[in-house]
């Protein structure tokens, strides 16, 4: 009994492991947006796109920043 709890253990961190591994390997694949300079962020015009510089309503400024462009969300990840 305790045998077949191991290995149960053993699949499931096997498992684990497994995903998380995928997990960082697909956001590797990804450009990283935040904090990139405004030259950068336009060579990466696929996928970032530059905010502008603004004052918002209650008077405070907000600086110029590089963003992640959204997209349509698969059926998948709606929530």
């Amino acid at each position: 009994m305790a045998n077949q709890h191991s290995s149960n253990i053993k699949i499931a961190s096997a498992a684990f492991a497994a995903t998380m591994l995928l997990g960082v390997q697909t956001g590797a694949l990804a450009v990283e947006c935040k904090g990139m300079e405004k030259s950068a962020c336009e060579k990466n015009a696929a996928q970032c796109t530059w905010v502008d510089p603004y004052t918002r309503k209650d008077g405070a400024k907000v600086n110029g920043y590089c963003r992640t462009k959204g997209g349509k969300k698969s059926a998948s990840t709606k929530g």
